[in-house]
């Protein structure tokens, strides 16, 4: 999706960090904007800065957890303009502690945000983007911690992982149209995250080491990269049709020990007399064309 001039672009978690950026490397390149995000003032005086320089945007309040909100978010974005560029984006920390202490309301919160809100954002609009048949994109942001898991959040690395499974499955599910699909992967930010979990999570931490985490977390995030750096990444590659948008490049040879040892899984078969799956049938049977296992679009 190389033009965006005058194409209405919807991004979640828009009040600030990668969201923000992203809204304004897009103003750049002459999108209209709709920046969504729970933090309503926030998201009111994004938009509002995006039109003080000459860019048509619109500030919207969006719980992405709430399907009733998605509703209202695609009344007010039906009104603004069709929707051609969806970046589904917003996201929590989601909890720490060990797994076995995990408070199951916190680990259902943290998939709502950061996986569940995936598919309410795709049913406000992917519709509408595949019946176009205009140049669409959605984006949708995962985590490098969903490739190469360090020993954080359980919560947030698996739901993290969830997002790149969606974004992979939707990538095959979409390839015969003219809608494009990428995931953003980015290591360590210098976002709010960790205060914006705090502030939103449904329960207080049952253990007394949350505060100290969450203060090392800040501080370790501090001197991550700069959102504005990875918000201009991110729509190159979108503009470039990239699928994987992977920021830190550092995380290369982690990631290539990891993959070493899921390849080195695939040995000797569980039977030998056994022909073998077929693929390529099981695609078919599954009324999908084609699988799109190389980099694109």
């Amino acid at each position: 999706m190389q033009d965006l001039e005058d194409k209405v672009a919807f991004v979640t978690g828009a009040a600030s960090g990668i969201g923000l950026a992203t809204a304004q490397a897009l103003a750049r390149r002459g999108a209209r904007l709709i920046l969504a995000d729970i933090d309503a003032a926030g998201a009111t005086a994004a938009a509002a800065g995006l039109r003080r320089e000459g860019t048509d945007a619109l500030g919207l309040a969006l719980d992405v957890t709430d399907e009733a909100g998605w509703a209202r978010a695609g009344e007010a974005a039906a009104g603004f303009g069709e929707v051609r560029l969806l970046f589904s984006n917003a996201g929590v920390g989601g909890g720490s502690g060990a797994f076995e202490t995990y408070d199951p309301e916190v680990w259902r919160w943290a998939y709502a945000v950061n996986a569940h809100a995936h598919l309410y954002a795709c049913r406000t609009f992917l519709g509408a983007m595949k019946a176009s048949g205009q140049p669409c994109h959605v984006a949708l942001t995962s985590s490098l911690v969903a490739i190469v898991p360090p020993p954080i959040s359980v919560a947030y690395i698996s739901s993290k992982f969830a997002t790149l499974g969606i974004a992979m499955a939707l990538r095959n599910e979409l390839a015969d149209t003219n809608v494009g699909v990428s995931v953003l992967c980015p290591g360590m930010s210098a976002t709010g995250i960790v205060a914006t979990t705090a502030r939103l999570r449904p329960v207080a931490p049952e253990h007394g080491r949350a505060a100290q985490t969450a203060q090392n977390m800040t501080g370790v995030l501090a001197g991550g990269m700069s959102p504005e750096k990875i918000g201009e990444f991110v729509v190159r590659a979108i503009q470039a049709g990239e699928f994987f948008i992977v920021t830190h490049p550092e995380w290369k040879t982690m990631a290539e020990a990891q993959f070493a040892e899921v390849l080195a899984a695939f040995g000797a078969s569980a039977d030998p007399d056994y022909a073998g799956d077929d693929i390529a049938g099981l695609v078919a049977a599954n009324g999908a064309r084609r699988m799109n296992l190389a980099v694109g679009r």
